[in-house]
């Protein structure tokens, strides 16, 4: 299929009765999930993902990309209302958006997130596209050897370059490793690590895992909390005052053009790089917005400057990160590692075969990525004081619920109650790895690549042998690992070395 074939079939599919009201309703679902604080962008996706097994290939992929799409709008709604950011990534809002609420400019803070949004995922989505020649060509060269050590590249990328301790990180990440090793060996059709059970015989399914991973140990941290999700709730404006706001913040995010484009170029960069992430993307937005701008001293204390920035580039991030994702197979972020089983789910393969055969598909992510910002943009404009009234309610009516629907998602997928019994299990896990400063992103991608990682190894050593190693794209690749690796543990000895007082011990 050519690219232009793909980009007219793509939108007509994005735009048709079978795909556009899972679109919408994703959308929705993803704002909604935004605005409620500690329901991050994974659990919108380890939700939506349990409906993906009844659904057609273009429906799946817009309903599920659709809810993560907007859900860092509704974040931002939270963060600029309540100073209190609905996902990680919106942490960089609360230096100037809860300042502008105080001086009353809420509404403009809230218009000009939501339009740096659509305007941030728009740039990544289009710099997607324009990739897309050009990874055409380049995933030609990535045989078993390349994507074997490309995998642990990725992997180690996640455990460095996240907030977590890079040790316990890379602990998970090779956690993650052994867990997809449960089950029968593809090389030589053994059972492993089964303790016996037929259950096991099949492996751990991917839904119940994610459902474990971060929706049931996100309600577990939600549980030992307690009390209300927002507790403290600013005076609201009159329906009236507040869109009139909002207009006037999304015209300032047009007038600031050019900061949205540089924004959301930092944050397209950063998401091909596996691991940052879009709160490192928009912390670092902040910063180029401050230091260009021609008024440094209000940052921090209500310019709208550091509202767009890091909200341009947080969105922006998604098509930097689809892209490696899709070209390689290889997630660089615990959501992409969603989106990579969503698409296992659907039938769906990575590579060479997306690039080409289902290139259609690829634009419909590109346009669910577009259209989804825009009704996030449109909807939130408009539903901003019903929405924000869910972060009103109390943890002991919200775990319940949701606990219901995550019980019912991990028993859909094969109908079995063993099921539910691994998303508890990995729940638990979950809560003490959140707790313990574990990397969970480490874990999920490592057991999202376990299969590949041995598929390919497995194949690399049977077409070159154990030197395989040697070939100029692994070679390259594996010095790149054990440099990046050196330098990090070089900074932290070093740092670790200059926080020394003499004369007093070591901790």
């Amino acid at each position: 299929m050519t690219l232009i074939e793909g980009i007219t079939s793509g939108f007509l599919q994005s735009i048709s009765w079978a795909v556009f009201p899972y679109l919408l309703g994703g959308s929705i679902f993803g704002l909604i999930i935004g605005v409620i604080p500690g329901l991050s962008g994974h659990f919108a996706m380890a939700m939506a993902v349990t409906f993906l097994y009844t659904m057609e290939p273009g429906a799946g992929i817009a309903f599920l990309l659709g809810a993560h799409a907007t859900v860092a709008q509704g974040g931002g709604l939270t963060a600029i209302l309540f100073s209190t950011p609905g996902t990680g990534q919106n942490a960089a809002t609360l230096l100037d958006g809860p300042p502008m609420r105080d001086k009353g400019e809420a509404g403009v803070a809230v218009g000009a997130a939501m339009a740096s949004c659509f305007l941030g995922a728009t740039f990544g989505a289009i710099v997607l596209a324009l990739l897309i020649p050009v990874l055409r060509e380049v995933v030609l060269f990535f045989g078993p050897p390349e994507v074997f050590v490309l995998a642990f590249l990725a992997l180690t990328f996640v455990a460095v370059l996240g907030k977590e301790d890079m040790t316990r990180s890379l602990i998970a990440a090779l956690l993650g490793l052994l867990l997809a090793m449960i089950g029968v060996d593809n090389v030589t059709n053994t059972e492993r690590f089964t303790m016996g059970s037929e259950r096991m015989a099949d492996g751990l399914s991917l839904v119940p895992v994610i459902l474990g991973l971060f929706a049931v140990a996100e309600m577990i941290d939600l549980w030992a909390r307690g009390g209300s999700l927002a507790k403290d709730m600013p005076t609201a404006l009159s329906a009236k005052d507040t869109q009139k706001q909002i207009f006037r913040g999304i015209g300032t995010a047009f007038t600031h053009w050019w900061l949205v484009m540089r924004c959301s170029a930092i944050g397209t960069t950063m998401g091909l790089i596996p691991g940052l992430g879009s709160a490192p993307a928009a912390f670092v937005a902040y910063g180029h917005a401050k230091q260009t701008s021609k008024d440094k001293a209000s940052f921090g204390k209500g310019n709208v400057e550091g509202v767009i920035g890091p909200e341009a580039a947080n969105d922006a991030v998604e098509g930097g990160a689809l892209a490696s994702t899709l070209a390689f197979g290889i997630p660089g972020s615990s959501s992409m590692a969603i989106l990579l089983s969503g698409l296992f789910i659907l039938g769906l393969e990575t590579g060479p075969v997306m690039l080409n055969t289902n290139v259609d598909l690829v634009f419909i992510m590109i346009f669910t990525i577009i259209i989804g910002n825009l009704i996030g943009t449109i909807v939130g404009m408009f539903l901003v004081n019903p929405l924000s009234r869910a972060t009103s309610i109390r943890a002991s009516v919200m775990v319940p619920v949701l606990m219901a629907i995550i019980a019912t998602g991990a028993f859909a997928g094969d109908r079995a109650i063993f099921d539910i019994g691994v998303a508890v299990i990995f729940g638990i896990v979950g809560y003490a790895m959140k707790v313990l400063n574990y990397s969970r992103a480490a874990l999920l991608i490592g057991f999202v690549l376990g299969f590949a990682v041995e598929k390919n190894l497995y194949l690399a050593l049977l077409l070159d042998g154990p030197l395989f190693i040697l070939q100029p794209i692994p070679l390259a690749l594996a010095i790149i690992t054990i440099v990046f690796l050196g330098w990090n543990v070089f900074s932290i000895y070093r740092d670790r070395r200059r926080r020394i007082i003499p004369g007093e011990p070591v901790n």
